[in-house]
């Protein structure tokens, strides 16, 4: 019906939910096609081939499955509208469009998978009764990986691989081994983290047959599994996790080296525990997912009862408390701050320059800096460096003539890292003394910072830093809202100097373009910078935490720096230098700014969540500390609430959650108390309780 123009805009309101439902705006094809073309904003569009074989050995394309194929096909085109009706498209941003729409997939792929105990060639969507609906969400909430708890990929993946070495030749899988020796190379990391369960010596035989089979492919942390090949032949009953990648499990992955050593020791554990249950927050984004197969309800389709879905929408499974990370102890911070700092006015400077002639010499003789022998090497990066110790390009080679991919032993690996042997990872240090310092002056996610660019990440004052906000995508299309936050000058001059390095190789022609601000040295030689990634920022903390030797806990891990755990310290800095003054030598940060300014900023531009644990960490070291005089009421308040007084015997960690819980509640706030005497404007950081301790 055709409507007056006044009152045209009605008209979406007269469409039918049959018809409505049959376009969504990812949608790029008709939705009667057996193969839909869909994308949401991908550079290349994606497929969904609806002929999927059941377990009956029928196909869901079959005339006799049709109204099982209209019922997910709508389900599917509508579930990423909005909760007010079948109308319009939902206003969210394309990423919260995705997430609906990779749930509803999984949904449907845990029915698939399962079509034989929930009879779907028989019954359809409306033979799944209360039970079964529940049963799917337990299973969702039993475990946080849905590589799991939908498609059961550890025990799938274990049986393909077991399955494929007996179908591959003996023969072959030992000439792979004799040719490629490092595919049988189990490192101890790998043993100490296999969770895939296969026995250790059938690895390099699942390994062999894997690379048979071409299911490798070469990734920044070595030779991996295609999780995505490999799903392509496991899940030939799945819609669309038979297209989407898996957990890879580091037991197959080997290394061009003969021994992969990214870290000296195993790394301290950096959240409060492994979280065995799905949070609650994305089981509610699951609950939303299966309850919305009532919308089959509105096109008249075969669909689980009303009563079934209500009965299901109310079912509270045990899940997961949101996971926190894990305090750092503030000192190996701090001191870790102040090595990176000291790092670069010493040395900064002096690497980078002899990077630049290492990289000049490459490119006029045309070869790669691996070739250049050791006695090349200490001419070329000066007498200050070789003093310090370096002898050769890179760790990675044995020696440059022989060029072999020999890391050695991790006693000599690490020996001659700390003995500034190989210069590709004393420069790997360096970055990584960058990205500790901008990382805590900062405090930014750690895809803002790898993602900085080399050729814009400094404003023309060189006194703000310019990054795209990992979490200001809405209104955008999903892409990142470009900000800008002021910058301590140590960190701009560490900045500066890797920018001048890239500048330099731009202009000999080593590199095509500035790259990403903390790109580094290929450590295998090549005559190349490696593009920053999450990998490699990681890899680099890692370097540095080794070569300065962060300490280790009481059971002999590593404390590895990583960026979410360094968010917090900004504010830590803050707090520690106004409040305690313990610390002097970070004063500079203050310097003669108003503290009500500073902290006004940290506010702004640091997560509440971050503050507050921030806040609970400096006061429950003080208290471990036994500096119980300005928090006289909060420990009496601890005390009666938890029934400890011998605050020094309790770990820092535990104390934390005590303060944190008692915030929560609302029994204390935290906040700084700013004063004026003769010698200028101080603050103290100051716990009040908000109801009398007779309550507690």
């Amino acid at each position: 019906m055709q409507l007056p123009d006044e009152i045209a805009f009605l008209g979406a309101f007269l469409i039918e939910p049959g018809e409505a439902y049959r376009k969504a705006t990812w949608l790029l094809n008709d939705f009667d096609a057996d193969v839909w073309e869909y994308s949401f904003g991908y550079k290349k569009t994606k497929l969904l081939d609806w002929q999927v074989r059941l377990y009956d050995g029928s196909f869901l394309t079959d005339t006799k499955n049709q109204d099982l194929l209209l019922g997910f096909k709508y389900y599917l085109s509508s579930c990423t509208r909005d909760s007010f009706g079948y109308l319009a498209e939902t206003n969210e941003v394309q990423g919260q469009q995705l997430s609906r729409f990779c749930h509803a997939c999984q949904v449907m792929d845990y029915l698939l998978i399962n079509g034989r105990r929930f009879q779907l060639a028989r019954y359809g969507l409306s033979g799944l009764t209360a039970g079964n609906l529940i049963e799917i969400l337990q299973n969702l909430a039993d475990n946080p990986q849905i590589a799991e708890s939908v498609y059961n990929w550890r025990q799938r993946l274990r049986d393909y691989c077991m399955q494929l070495v007996a179908q591959t030749s003996p023969e072959a899988m030992v000439e792979v081994l004799d040719q490629k020796p490092q595919i049988a190379v189990i490192t101890d990391e790998q043993r100490v983290e296999d969770e895939l369960g296969i026995a250790y010596e059938m690895v390099p035989r699942v390994r062999a047959a894997l690379y048979i089979g071409g299911y490798y492919h070469r990734q920044v942390s070595g030779n991996q599994p295609n999780t995505i090949l490999l799903s392509q032949k496991i899940y030939s009953e799945a819609l669309w996790g038979n297209n989407q990648p898996k957990v890879t499990y580091g037991i197959l992955v080997y290394n061009d080296d003969s021994s992969q050593l990214d870290r000296e020791f195993n790394g301290a554990p950096v959240t409060s525990g492994a979280r065995e249950r799905m949070r609650d927050q994305t089981y509610a984004a699951y609950r939303r997912a299966v309850y919305h197969l009532g919308v089959l309800h509105e096109v008249e389709l075969p669909a689980p009862r009303v009563a079934a879905l209500v009965e299901a929408e109310q079912f509270s499974p045990k899940l997961s408390t949101i996971g926190r990370f894990r305090t750092l102890p503030s000192e190996i911070v701090f001191r870790g701050l102040r090595h990176a700092i000291e790092f670069h006015l010493d040395y900064g400077q002096d690497l980078t320059k002899a990077f630049c002639r290492i990289a000049l010499v490459s490119k006029k003789r045309k070869i790669s800096p691996s070739a250049l022998p050791s006695a090349r090497v200490q001419q070329l990066v000066g007498p200050k460096l070789a003093e310090m110790g370096v002898n050769r390009v890179s760790l990675a080679f044995s020696s440059a003539r022989a060029g072999t991919n020999v890391k050695g032993t991790k006693k000599s690996y690490f020996t001659n890292l700390r003995a500034n042997s190989g210069f590709y990872e004393l420069m790997a240090v360096y970055v990584g003394c960058v990205q500790l310092t901008v990382g805590i002056l900062m405090a930014r996610r750690v895809s803002e910072l790898y993602e900085l660019d080399a050729k814009d990440c400094l404003d023309e004052t060189e006194e703000w830093l310019l990054f795209r906000n990992a979490k200001s995508t809405r209104h955008l299309f999903g892409m990142r809202r470009r900000e800008v936050r002021p910058i301590e000058p140590i960190a701009v001059d560490m900045i500066k100097t890797l920018i001048r390095m890239q500048k330099v190789l731009v202009r000999i022609g080593y590199i095509p373009k500035l790259q990403k601000l903390f790109a580094v040295p290929n450590l295998k030689g090549a005559a190349k910078l490696t593009d920053s990634s999450a990998y490699l920022f990681n890899r680099n903390l890692d370097l540095f935490c080794d070569y300065f030797e962060t300490p280790l806990n009481s059971d002999g891990q590593r404390y590895y720096f990583r960026q979410h755990q360094m968010r917090r310290f900004f504010a830590m800095l803050f707090f520690y230098c106004g409040s305690f003054a313990k610390l002097d030598t970070l004063q500079w940060m203050l310097g003669h700014t108003d503290p009500k300014h500073v902290y006004r900023y940290i506010t702004e531009v640091t997560d509440g969540a971050v503050l507050a644990s921030a806040k609970a960490q400096v006061i429950a070291e003080e208290l471990h500390l036994g500096n119980l005089d300005d928090f006289t009421e909060l420990t009496q308040l601890i005390e009666q609430r938890y029934g400890t007084a011998k605050f020094t015997t309790l770990s820092v960690h535990d104390l934390e959650d005590q303060i944190k819980e008692l915030e929560c509640e609302g029994w204390i706030e935290i906040e700084p108390e700013f004063f004026s005497d003769h010698e200028g404007k101080h603050f103290k950081l100051v716990a009040r309780l908000t109801r009398p301790l007779e309550a507690a």
